[in-house]
């Protein structure tokens, strides 16, 4: 008679490390958007931050969820003195 052994595996994550923080963003010069992607990061933005996004820098002025997905909204607002596309 075969019996079944039912083995219990705990294993336990450091979130910190796993986790990360995925964003779709939009580079804003003023009402324009001039930029759309995809951004993962270990640590969260916050409202306000300065953030770089390839050759371009400005500030974090909205982080949202989206309905539905597993991303947020990151609006980031470019910096005067960014280059222009």
């Amino acid at each position: 008679m075969d019996a079944e052994v039912g083995i219990a595996v705990s294993t336990r994550y450091n979130l910190s490390a796993v986790a990360a923080f995925n964003y779709r963003y939009e580079l804003r010069r003023g009402e324009e958007i001039v930029a759309t992607g995809h951004l993962s990061r270990e640590q969260p933005i916050e409202v306000g931050e300065r953030v770089a996004i390839g050759a371009l820098a400005g500030i974090a002025r909205t982080i949202e969820p989206l309905l539905g997905e597993r991303e947020l909204r990151l609006v980031v607002q470019l910096r005067r003195d960014a280059a222009p596309s």
